[in-house]
Protein backbone atom coordinates (compact mmCIF):
# COMPACT_ATOMS: atom_id res chain seq x y z
CA UNK A 1 0.00 0.00 0.00
CA UNK A 2 1.42 3.36 -1.01
CA UNK A 3 1.39 6.07 1.64
CA UNK A 4 1.21 9.79 1.10
CA UNK A 5 3.62 12.07 2.95
CA UNK A 6 1.93 14.02 5.70
CA UNK A 7 2.35 17.72 6.30
CA UNK A 8 4.58 16.86 9.26
CA UNK A 9 6.77 14.67 7.07
CA UNK A 10 7.17 17.49 4.54
CA UNK A 11 8.05 19.88 7.39
CA UNK A 12 10.73 17.47 8.63
CA UNK A 13 12.11 17.17 5.11
CA UNK A 14 12.35 20.96 4.80
CA UNK A 15 14.36 21.09 8.04
CA UNK A 16 16.58 18.19 6.94
CA UNK A 17 17.11 19.68 3.48
CA UNK A 18 19.14 22.58 4.82
CA UNK A 19 20.65 21.06 7.94
CA UNK A 20 23.42 20.45 8.26
CA UNK A 21 24.66 22.75 5.50
CA UNK A 22 27.20 21.17 3.14
CA UNK A 23 30.84 21.26 4.27
CA UNK A 24 33.66 21.59 1.76
CA UNK A 25 36.25 18.81 2.15
CA UNK A 26 38.96 21.33 3.07
CA UNK A 27 36.83 22.58 5.97
CA UNK A 28 36.07 19.00 7.04
CA UNK A 29 39.80 18.29 7.09
CA UNK A 30 40.40 21.33 9.31
CA UNK A 31 38.30 19.58 11.94
CA UNK A 32 39.28 15.95 11.38
CA UNK A 33 42.72 14.47 10.71
CA UNK A 34 41.79 12.09 7.91
CA UNK A 35 43.84 10.93 4.95
CA UNK A 36 42.73 11.24 1.33
CA UNK A 37 41.97 7.51 1.37
CA UNK A 38 39.77 7.90 4.47
CA UNK A 39 38.10 11.00 3.02
CA UNK A 40 37.27 9.06 -0.15
CA UNK A 41 35.57 6.35 1.94
CA UNK A 42 33.63 8.95 3.92
CA UNK A 43 32.53 10.85 0.80
CA UNK A 44 31.83 7.64 -1.18
CA UNK A 45 34.12 8.65 -4.01
CA UNK A 46 37.50 7.65 -5.38
CA UNK A 47 40.81 8.72 -3.94
CA UNK A 48 41.73 10.35 -7.26
CA UNK A 49 38.59 12.49 -7.05
CA UNK A 50 39.62 13.61 -3.56
CA UNK A 51 43.08 14.46 -4.90
CA UNK A 52 41.45 16.66 -7.55
CA UNK A 53 39.54 18.53 -4.82
CA UNK A 54 42.83 19.55 -3.27
CA UNK A 55 44.71 19.98 -6.55
CA UNK A 56 45.45 23.27 -8.22
CA UNK A 57 45.27 24.56 -11.75
CA UNK A 58 43.75 22.32 -14.39
CA UNK A 59 43.64 19.31 -12.09
CA UNK A 60 41.40 21.07 -9.54
CA UNK A 61 37.74 20.04 -9.34
CA UNK A 62 35.07 21.26 -6.98
CA UNK A 63 33.35 18.51 -4.99
CA UNK A 64 29.77 17.57 -5.77
CA UNK A 65 27.18 18.90 -3.34
CA UNK A 66 26.22 15.32 -2.41
CA UNK A 67 29.79 14.72 -1.17
CA UNK A 68 29.82 17.96 0.82
CA UNK A 69 26.42 17.12 2.27
CA UNK A 70 27.61 13.66 3.31
CA UNK A 71 30.70 15.15 4.96
CA UNK A 72 28.45 17.59 6.84
CA UNK A 73 26.32 14.73 8.11
CA UNK A 74 29.39 12.79 9.22
CA UNK A 75 30.79 15.92 10.89
CA UNK A 76 27.51 16.37 12.79
CA UNK A 77 27.50 12.73 13.92
CA UNK A 78 31.14 12.85 14.98
CA UNK A 79 30.70 16.18 16.81
CA UNK A 80 27.70 14.68 18.64
CA UNK A 81 29.22 11.25 19.24
CA UNK A 82 29.08 11.68 23.01
CA UNK A 83 25.30 12.23 22.81
CA UNK A 84 24.27 9.80 20.06
CA UNK A 85 23.74 6.20 21.02
CA UNK A 86 24.83 3.69 18.35
CA UNK A 87 21.45 1.94 18.64
CA UNK A 88 19.74 5.11 17.36
CA UNK A 89 21.69 5.00 14.09
CA UNK A 90 21.31 1.23 13.90
CA UNK A 91 17.55 1.68 14.27
CA UNK A 92 17.48 4.18 11.42
CA UNK A 93 19.46 1.75 9.27
CA UNK A 94 17.14 -1.15 10.07
CA UNK A 95 14.14 1.01 9.26
CA UNK A 96 15.71 2.03 5.93
CA UNK A 97 16.55 -1.59 5.01
CA UNK A 98 12.97 -2.65 5.55
CA UNK A 99 11.76 -0.47 2.67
Amino acid sequence: MMRYPTTRQWELFKIYESCPPPIHPSVFCQHWAVSYAELSVLAKTSRSTVEHWFGSGRSHREPAERCCRRLAEIHLIWMSSDRIEPNLIQGWCRLNHSL
